[in-house]
């Protein structure tokens, strides 16, 4: 998910999008699509690959919350429904295709009693209520779908949804100190229920809404301190090199058997946060000359697209060329595939649509476009019925 959005709708906002652009940013968004796709493919080789998504998770705290803070400090108040058509026009485009070439690709490829558990799942994360669907009954390996990594973009989502209205009751509290205290203490309550929970219902835990919200507080909480984090460059190099070491080391040595999120997913999530606070030092740091190269900028930039892109191709693609067998040229062809999907999609989908002057100018016409975009996957999902 690029942090450029660099919109057509008001000078002023475009300006403030590149000022507020972060390299390494983009960099730990590569690193986390990376470490999930890298698992999902190879499993047993990064076993604990799945922290890449509560990487990203702090990622969204940070960035919406840093966007917003913007907002709110130079006007003194959040244009919610423009908040909303952004995030419209950034995020459904690429979604709804890879959504309406599953059902194509499930009704093309996939056995006829696959069918009905493939519909309602797309029709959920159309929706961005997978994680809810996928929360309530327990996940039979043998039946996973094309889709069923739309549960953290359902999550995100849902974040979106709710967290403006947040801020804004937060900033009505006047000490700076006081806002990072409350969204600490949110974080806080959502933590605990997240062990509780991990405890006596893992399967909900992973994948409902209320205990994932600490990992973006983490995030909002760096974003509500700004100024006040920027770190003095040999402290800056020590936070961002422990983070890279908490990030990494839990990707390699958790597994499926560590009880998870839990207690457990403070690592990569703190690890997440070190890295972006360990960013505010100015000017070059140890890791510039990587984290800014263009390839790991591409691949940060193309995050977004390359995991939604990934999974459908990882349960549907093994149907089309090998008989359902997922060998190593089967996984090496879904990397590449998904590699040059990702980037199509960048260039030809997200982009244009989120730059469309037509719906830049008029929030009306975005919320429009996403109603008969959703539909359009509405009237896929009953004919794959």
């Amino acid at each position: 998910m690029s942090t450029q959005e660099l919109i057509r709708e008001r000078p002023s906002a475009v300006q403030a999008e590149k000022t507020r652009f972060r390299p390494d940013i983009q960099a730990l968004r590569a690193l986390a699509v990376g470490l999930v796709v890298f698992h999902h493919l190879w499993p047993t080789v990064l076993t604990g690959g799945f922290v890449g998504v509560d990487a990203f998770f702090v990622i969204s705290g940070y960035i919406i919350s840093a966007q917003l803070i913007h907002e709110l400090n130079g006007t003194g108040r959040i244009r919610i429904a423009d908040f909303y058509a952004r995030r419209v026009r950034r995020l459904l485009p690429a979604a709804l295709l890879v959504l309406t070439s599953v059902v194509v690709a499930v009704h093309t490829l996939a056995p006829q009693d696959r069918w009905g558990d493939h519909a309602r799942q797309v029709l959920a994360s159309a929706l961005y209520g997978q994680n809810w669907l996928l929360g309530a009954e327990p996940v039979d390996p043998y039946k996973v779908t094309a889709v069923a990594h739309f549960w953290s973009l359902s999550v995100e989502e849902q974040f979106y949804l709710v967290w403006p209205l947040l801020l804004l009751l937060l900033f009505k509290l006047r000490a700076p100190l006081a806002r990072i205290a409350a969204t600490t203490g949110l974080g806080l309550v959502s933590l605990l229920w997240c062990v509780r929970l991990t405890e006596s219902d893992p399967a909900a835990a992973y994948f409902v809404t209320q205990v994932r919200v600490w990992e973006f507080a983490i995030g909002a909480a760096i974003a509500l301190a700004g100024t006040r984090l920027a770190l003095p460059k040999a402290l800056a190099t020590a936070t961002s090199l422990l983070g890279l070491a908490l990030l990494v080391g839990s990707a390699v040595h958790y597994t499926g058997l560590t009880p998870y999120p839990g207690s457990a997913a403070l690592l990569p999530t703190l690890g997440a946060g070190l890295i972006i606070a360990g960013g505010t030092a100015p000017g070059r740091q140890w890791h510039t000359a990587v984290t800014s190269s263009k390839p790991v900028q591409l691949l940060g930039d193309i995050s977004y697209s390359l995991y939604l892109w990934h999974w459908p191709l990882l349960i549907l693609m093994p149907l089309a060329v090998s008989g359902g067998v997922l060998d190593t040229p089967v996984r090496l062809g879904v990397l590449v595939t998904a590699l040059v999907l990702a980037y199509l999609s960048k260039r030809f989908v997200e982009d244009p649509v989120r730059r469309w002057s037509v719906l830049t100018g008029s929030t009306r016409l975005t919320f429009a476009a996403m109603v008969l975009g959703l539909a359009a996957v509405g009237l896929a999902v009953a004919a794959l019925l």
